[in-house]
């Protein structure tokens, strides 16, 4: 009788608890509380009013030259974004949390406490709009935030969660709407240009910068190192010789300590010297003792190169072993059979191969081979716009080697006004017209023996102008 009792208990706790849990959205699991996230929400969505400027190095603009800054108003919404005395349409919002001191002192080389109190975390949005960049602001809690310009810091204080229309004169759709139309009538989506990366033989660098409107070709400019366009604005990535040595370098150049001051440089200490590979908007390609690393731009003193998994969504290890075991099985019997069947996940790198970047690994030889310690091989994975941006060429290899046969890669425009023809011996500048190349080129330039390009970054529209300013002014 007592069992039964304690039976019919049971029971009817069973079912109440049945009864609510079915009635009642109860949370018992951090994931219950997990929702999906609200692609609609902007992370500094709203009225910001700009308060200060804070200059952070012995700057060349001091808050006298930015003080037009001073007092104007902010905003950020889907449609259009206004900062700085410039706006951008259809501005995309891409949001990181960082650890806040870190991220500060690695990124721009600055003591942070001089903003004032800073959280364990942070919030940096990139704002961007046809995978070209704008700005970028770092939100240090929800009621303040800091850009970026000219050797210091905007200060801005939030005034509100909106944007009025009558902030933005007229009606955000119609504005950008008239937009696209007037800059589709100064440039007919025909105005382009490239940084071009080149390596020297004896692992020296240089960056030249073609640009082109319609059939016209603009003057071409060169300068020593790389000139890197980035999301936070430009660095230079080359060599620096100094004791006899040569070391790997990067840095900011438009927020940052001047040229002869290298403290605060990002500098690869080490030898023997790299030789760079490739180079990206964030990571750059190196070689060095017969092995790649691929290394974050923003860290390249530590040296340590990055695994496919951190760069490539889903199974790259799986997509790292099919690709190896399909090159072992092309091989001859007694070179597979030397050949180590491991390849590493952080041994690789970007080539170029008939227009395009391809990704490349590598595998060691437990003796010396026809010479030979490895053996590279294609991994076939799809390149994620994180380790270059643009990989497009809608000109067919075949047509370009039919007409040009001693050509060895191809780079084509963006917007496909112009493409450049590379050869054992120069680069070489034809016009598109009506999707053909044409007939002569507009320009031919010589290159030295041993030259490899090793970057290609391009700019469309109003962003050639930028970019041209900034390589005249770096």
């Amino acid at each position: 009788m007592q069992k039964s009792k304690k039976l019919i208990l049971l029971l009817f706790v069973l079912l109440i608890y049945l009864f609510v849990s079915g009635c009642s959205p109860l949370e018992y699991s951090i994931e219950d509380k997990i929702s999906p996230p609200n692609h609609n929400q902007i992370a500094i969505q709203g009225t910001w009013k700009i308060e200060k400027y804070i200059p952070v190095y012995s700057s060349k603009k001091t808050e006298e030259n930015v003080e037009n800054y001073i007092g104007k108003t902010a905003l950020f919404d889907q449609n259009t974004c206004v900062f700085a005395n410039e706006k951008c349409h259809s501005p995309e919002y891409k949001n990181i949390n960082v650890a806040g001191m870190d991220y500060l002192q690695n990124t721009y080389r600055i003591d942070p406490t001089q903003f004032g109190t800073i959280g364990d975390r942070i919030d940096v949005i990139t704002v961007t709009s046809n995978n070209q960049f704008f700005y970028e602001f770092i939100k240090i809690d929800e009621q303040t935030m800091l850009a970026y310009l000219d050797d210091g810091f905007l200060y801005l204080q939030k005034e509100s969660n909106v944007v009025k229309v009558d902030q933005k004169k007229v009606d955000p759709i119609q504005e950008n709407k008239e937009q696209k139309n007037r800059e589709k009538e100064k440039y007919p989506s025909l105005k382009s240009g490239v940084l071009l990366g080149i390596r020297s033989e004896d692992n020296t660098y240089r960056t030249m910068w073609m640009s082109a409107d319609h059939e016209k070709l603009f003057p071409i400019v060169e300068k020593d190192q790389l000139l890197v366009p980035r999301m936070k604005g430009f660095w230079e990535v080359g060599n620096l010789k100094t004791e006899g040595q040569s070391r790997l370098y990067a840095r900011p150049v438009d927020h940052g300590p001047s040229l002869v001051d290298t403290q605060k440089w990002s500098i690869l200490k080490e030898s023997p010297e790299r030789k760079i590979t490739f180079v990206g908007p964030d990571y750059i390609g190196t070689e060095r003792n017969s092995r790649y690393d691929v290394m974050p731009l923003d860290y390249i003193e530590q040296g340590k190169g990055i695994t496919l998994s951190e760069v490539f969504a889903g199974n790259a290890d799986q997509g790292l072993m099919r690709s190896s075991e399909t090159f072992i099985a092309s091989l001859e019997r007694d070179k597979a059979e030397l050949l180590l069947k491991q390849p590493s996940e952080d041994n690789f790198t970007l080539e170029r191969r008939h227009g395009h970047w391809i990704l490349r690994g590598r595998m060691y030889y437990q003796e010396t081979v026809d010479g030979k310690n490895y053996e590279d091989f294609d991994i076939n994975l799809l390149l994620p716009k994180k380790l270059i941006n643009y990989d497009e060429m809608d000109i067919p290899w075949s047509e370009i080697k039919d007409k040009l046969p001693w050509i060895t890669d191809a780079y084509l425009s963006p917007v496909k006004n112009f493409i450049i023809l590379v050869s054992k011996n120069d680069l070489s500048i034809y016009m598109i017209k009506d999707g053909q190349i044409a007939d002569e080129p507009l320009k031919e330039i010589q290159l030295d023996q041993g030259d490899q390009i090793i970057m290609a970054e391009w700019a469309i529209g109003n962003y050639v102008e930028m970019w041209e300013e900034a390589v005249r002014k770096y």
